[in-house]
């Protein structure tokens, strides 16, 4: 039974989702991968503050993450049993994406940290892992999506409408269209969560006495 302050857990993915973008916007711009290494140390330099602010809100943002994996897969199992394979992957794959941001925040982090105490080429290579540190991110994130969409197809605990809207998104993330649909990732997540949320409550409400 859902209990005090748990049915309140879904919404941590609509703060995980506004966290992620808080960071994407405080940061600002990145320079490209591929223009003069100047652009990157004067990036870090003068931007310093925000990135490590961008940072650690990101870092903030995987803890929101493994919650909501958690409330997820406590959802789901309500339909599947304690032995479902889908709910499962649904929290493997939250905590795969929140590993993964909590490295690229981790890097983000040291390229603010130390923009003034390496060479222009330490930080250049170390700005090239970090532009291409994403596949973690995507492989947890639609890994989530495709559990929880799937399961949604039979047990309705999410519109199937917003499953298929999933399994699109969850395509996108493995294209050259990657940013915007990390983009569509915080609105989706966002708008599950409430979901969720509100069909926890009325789980509570339906077994109130």
């Amino acid at each position: 039974m859902i209990r005090g302050i748990e049915r309140f857990a879904a919404l941590t993915g609509a703060v995980f989702a506004v966290l992620v973008f808080l960071s994407f916007v405080i940061e600002g711009e990145p320079p490209d991968l591929d223009g003069p290494v100047e652009e990157v140390v004067a990036f870090y330099v003068d931007n310093d503050t925000d990135v490590l602010i961008a940072s650690v809100l990101a870092t903030l943002a995987t803890v929101m993450l493994i919650f909501f994996a958690a409330s997820v897969r406590r959802t789901m199992r309500e339909h599947e049993g304690e032995g479902g394979v889908l709910s499962a992957a649904a929290f493997g794959g939250g905590i795969v994406a929140a590993a993964g941001i909590g490295v690229d925040s981790a890097i983000r982090f040291a390229l603010a940290e130390s923009a003034d105490d390496v060479s222009p080429d330490a930080l250049q290579a170390l700005f090239a892992v970090w532009s291409n540190f994403f596949w973690p991110i995507v492989a947890g994130m639609a890994t989530l999506i495709l559990a929880l969409g799937l399961s949604a197809l039979s047990t309705r605990v999410i519109p199937p409408w917003l499953a298929w809207i999933g399994f699109l998104i969850a395509i996108l993330l493995f294209t050259p269209a990657g940013f915007f649909a990390v983009l569509a990732v915080l609105a989706w997540t966002l708008v599950v969560s409430i979901l969720l949320w509100r069909y926890d409550v009325a789980a509570v409400s339906t077994r109130s006495p």
